[in-house]
């Protein structure tokens, strides 16, 4: 993703056009975002899940570089007139810092209602990931926004990408042409407004709507286990041969909140319960194990 990010919003192969240094600090925004929300979980005394450790970094990830994308490309629209970096950049975020900023309150305030839920590996995984939504677009406006005015300062004095402190001798030179943008329109547009095009397009998206709308009756409920264990780890193992070969369906609780097993009607009642549940053989398959009786 460095790579990408630097090659994407840079210009390459150039000494002084390209942008890896820029890009390594949207990567360092991502980190950090991450190592904060992390941090404040465990400041709360809440357990980081393995699911929130594998996940949330490839989400905030995703959601970093984008934003990065939109303020770089937002910055090369300004008009040229704009010469003194700092009203570039400010002229950039007065574009997209609005929606930036609703995006990420948006995504915050889904995961904020995600952590309602009762689910634990749920409720640590939206707050984790919603603490890092925020931080992402905090540390965006206070680091990246000046990287991105420092790299401007850069190129304008003509010094080299990441060996900031050497300067190319002569008079500085311009970018070359967006050389995506440049194929895109040239070939890539025609394309699409071709009228095969466009019945193609509406005949594939219908049909992956059909497609989608049958596949709905194969979904099966319930979690597999294995989401949360180590591929080939003995766990992993002994699940994926349990679903395989058992075709036992995902195991089932009764649980029961504020009981006073000190009542003798309420231990026998938990044992009717019991005997009950044995007796669905089409829905429930034997045998039914209750810690109560040999407690």
């Amino acid at each position: 993703m460095f790579l990408y990010v630097g090659c994407a919003i840079g210009h390459i192969p150039s000494k002084v056009h390209s942008k890896f240094a820029l890009g390594f600090s949207g990567i360092f925004v991502v980190i950090i975002s991450l190592v904060s929300a992390i941090g404040i979980t465990f400041y709360l005394n809440d357990k980081l899940t393995m699911i929130s450790a594998e996940v949330v970094p490839f989400l905030i990830l995703a959601i970093g570089v984008d934003n990065m994308f939109l303020i770089s490309r937002a910055e090369r629209l300004v008009p040229e007139h704009v010469v003194e970096p700092k009203y570039r950049v400010a002229f950039a975020l007065k574009e997209v810092g609005p929606s930036i900023f609703v995006a990420a309150f948006c995504e915050a305030l889904a995961f904020a209602i995600g952590m309602q839920t009762d689910i634990p590996a749920l409720q640590s995984f939206c707050m984790v990931a919603g603490l890092a939504v925020v931080f992402d677009f905090i540390y965006q406006i206070c680091i990246f926004l000046p990287a991105l005015t420092l790299d401007k300062k850069r190129v304008k004095s003509n010094r080299y990408d990441v060996f900031c402190c050497f300067k190319q001798e002569g008079e500085p030179t311009q970018p070359r042409d967006d050389i995506v943008r440049k194929y895109f329109n040239k070939h890539f547009v025609p394309f699409v407004f071709k009228k095969i095009t466009k019945v193609l397009t509406i005949f594939i998206t219908l049909m992956l709507i059909i497609i989608g709308c049958m596949s709905t009756q194969k979904i099966l409920r319930g979690l597999n286990q294995n989401v949360s264990f180590v591929s080939n780890s003995p766990l992993y193992d002994y699940f994926e041969a349990l679903y395989t070969y058992g075709d036992a369906g995902p195991p089932a609780y009764v649980i029961f909140n504020n009981v006073n097993y000190t009542n003798p009607e309420n231990l026998g009642n938990m044992s009717d319960i019991s005997a009950e549940l044995a007796q669905f053989n089409d829905t429930i398959i034997a045998p039914i194990y209750s810690w109560v009786g040999p407690f």
